[in-house]
């Protein structure tokens, strides 16, 4: 089958697109102003920085106002470097609801009882479940909230000409680098803040799914939809953005839980055969060193 063939597949799944405002809409307009999306996305990023700062090697846990300070880095800085660069107010300087709320959650969920709920530590069955809307938020990120209003100028704060470096590297922006400069580059979330390298720039750090998905995303998008202003290439299924979002999305549902699976389920125990093989094989390597000596 050719791939127009497979595009009328996809076309329906645009349907599927109309549930996104209401997983957006505000699940209360006064004491909870985000949406339910949202509200999943923030309590899972608490839940990963609450893994990260328990690991304190028996050094004082980091404050709760570091904490926060950190997690608004992961979710302001994108924003901030944008605007510095375009000349325009930081949304979240604005309208600061969305980063009150995520501090609200993360001292609610880490400051009160409330923290013996949570997860001490990832697990299969809880990365399996938590695939699913990661992967809807990713996606949303990188092509309704960045890919999108560069497509189309005027339609939110990011002004930005479409070309290919922009479409590419503005989802990339908000997706990986201050993440990575908060979790492993400064270690804001570690007793001590200290810069190091982060994850993603050591060997192989790139192979991390976190590091390229963005790019991957952005890319697929683009063809399913294109040729567009600033972007001249495409597969030729011409799918409309709603439908290319729901394709996307499941795709990157796909790629998460399988990088769930090869990250927590267990793996079969070599056999004592093989073990022995093995220690055979080191103690020769050993005494062949011995004789070179």
């Amino acid at each position: 089958m050719t791939l127009t063939a497979y595009a009328a597949y996809a076309k329906p799944l645009g349907a599927y697109y109309a549930y996104v405002p209401t997983l957006l809409s505000p699940v209360h307009p006064s004491y909870l102003p985000i949406g339910p999306l949202d509200v999943v996305g923030l309590m899972r990023l608490s839940s990963v920085v609450n893994w990260v700062a328990s690991d304190t090697k028996g050094k004082p846990r980091a404050s709760a106002l570091q904490e926060v300070f950190g997690i608004w880095v992961v979710m302001c800085g994108a924003e901030t470097f944008l605007s510095l660069a375009t000349g325009v107010t930081p949304p979240w300087l604005l309208n600061p609801t969305f980063p009150i709320v995520a501090a609200v959650i993360h001292l609610v969920n880490t400051r009160t009882p409330l923290v013996k709920l949570l997860p001490e530590k990832p697990t299969l069955a809880l990365e399996i479940a938590a695939a699913v809307p990661d992967a809807i938020g990713r996606v949303l990120l990188c092509t309704r909230f960045t890919t999108l209003p560069i497509l189309y100028p005027g339609t939110s704060w990011l002004n930005l000409p479409a070309t290919y470096s922009t479409i590419l590297l503005v989802p990339f922006i908000f997706a990986v680098p201050f993440a990575a400069f908060a979790f492993t580059g400064g270690n804001l979330f570690a007793p001590e803040v200290k810069l190091t390298t982060p994850a993603e720039l050591r060997p192989w750090g790139w192979t991390a799914v976190d590091a390229w998905i963005p790019l991957f995303i952005t890319t697929l998008f683009m063809m399913l939809i294109g040729p567009k202003k600033g972007w001249r290439h495409g597969f030729g299924t011409y799918l409309d953005e709603d439908a290319a979002i729901v394709v996307c999305a499941i795709v990157t549902i796909v790629i998460f839980e399988a990088r769930a699976i090869w990250n927590f389920a267990p793996r079969p125990k070599k056999s004592g055969k093989s073990k022995s093989k093995k220690a055979k094989k080191e103690k020769a390597e050993k005494e062949k060193e011995k004789k070179s000596e």
